[in-house]
């Protein structure tokens, strides 16, 4: 089914109306549809059926295919419309659990010489004003409310506690679960996200025998 040409210029401009790139999309088409496609993410929205009668289905990032039914090309336009959206916000929205993923796998990389022994009462003693010096920082720079900052302290006084029957591999693991998860969980923004698992990360590394980590 191919497009008339009023109706791809349409498309065009629904495109540039969520302020995407028209260059980043094709249309496909063959004698049963025409496939609008955003090359980058490879979601699609199909144009099929006849006029008066479209018919199809859409995708963008994560979510299932979803079919639909118009019956005006004015309809399917908005689709085309909503679905841009879509497009938009999936590829602006940054993977911050990869992200964090793929910073944690760095972290584990530098520490791999590090044999799991018991933490020193002195190292014990560090972990704990470390962790007492990043609760008063984070409460001051990030936007945290009452309750995520109880949280934050139940957090650590969990792992201050966990320094007590943990090696000091088994420990800096339990250390970047507990943080990933509670970075995740409270809606920061993705920056400020990783530059809390950072710094706290950046603290406890010289306990390690290492200066520093990556600046966030």
């Amino acid at each position: 089914m191919s497009l008339q040409k009023y109706k791809k210029n349409d498309i065009v401009k629904a495109i540039q109306g969520v302020q995407l790139d028209p260059r980043e999309f094709d249309i496909r088409e063959n004698e049963n549809e025409s496939r609008i496609v955003h090359k980058p993410s490879s979601a699609y929205f199909v144009v099929g059926g006849s006029p008066g009668n479209y018919v199809g289905e859409y995708k963008s990032g994560d979510w299932p295919a979803w079919p639909y039914e118009a019956y005006s090309w004015e309809t399917t336009l908005r689709r085309i419309s909503s679905w841009l959206d879509e497009v938009k916000r999936d590829v602006e929205t940054p993977d911050l659990w990869a992200e964090l993923q793929n910073e944690a796998e760095l972290i584990g990389v530098t520490y791999e010489d590090i044999e799991n022994t018991p933490f020193t009462q002195e190292e014990k003693n560090e972990i704990t004003h470390e962790f007492s010096e990043f609760a008063d920082y984070a409460q001051r720079i990030y936007p945290l409310s009452a309750g995520q900052m109880n949280v934050l302290n139940a957090k650590l006084d969990y792992l201050v506690k966990a320094t007590d029957r943990l090696g000091r591999i088994d420990w800096r693991n339990a250390l970047v679960g507990v943080i990933m998860g509670y970075v995740l969980t409270i809606a920061l923004p993705p920056e400020s996200a990783r530059s809390m698992f950072f710094i706290l990360l950046r603290g406890i590394s010289k306990i390690y025998g290492f200066a520093a980590l990556p600046s966030p």
